[in-house]
């Protein structure tokens, strides 16, 4: 508590998803030291409508903000420049695929095929709600078939 305070640290209220990460990697850039403790903390639970189970663009796009910030105002070294672009990579594919759930949800076939295009890793992470959607499917026919 004593390094945050000293170092005007504190978590972004502003992020609603991603806020640990920034204040982590914020510790790490100002000399902090990060221990993993092996042994369970808590128990992490996802609820229905908690907002940890449903990742939005807007989430994605004020992470991406908040990175940008963060890449701005401290240094990296070589090791934590490429883990920052791994990290950047990644959020852009999750903003592809969210774009590209949502051109479907909208029915904009020709939306949806330019960010396939775009970016073709967007396509493969479909898997992912095809494969839940799949699973609801046959529990339901394991449920008529008295199963």
């Amino acid at each position: 508590r004593r390094f945050l305070n000293e170092n005007g640290l504190r978590y972004d209220e502003s992020l609603i998803i991603g806020e640990d990460y920034i204040l982590l990697a914020s510790a790490l850039a100002k000399g902090g030291k990060c221990v993993v403790e092996p042994t369970t903390g808590y128990i992490y639970h996802i609820r229905t409508g908690s907002i940890s189970r449903v990742l939005e663009l807007h989430h994605v796009e004020a992470m991406r903000r908040a990175d940008a910030s963060f890449a701005a105002t401290h240094s990296m070294d070589a090791a934590a420049a490429a883990a920052f672009a791994r990290r950047a990579r990644s959020l852009r594919r999750a903003v592809s695929f969210l774009s590209l759930v949502q051109h479907i949800k909208a029915r904009s076939p020709l939306k949806a095929i330019w960010t396939a295009l775009s970016d073709p890793a967007a396509v493969r992470h479909m898997s992912m709600p095809i494969a839940v959607r799949l699973r609801r499917v046959a529990a339901q026919f394991a449920v008529v078939a008295g199963r």
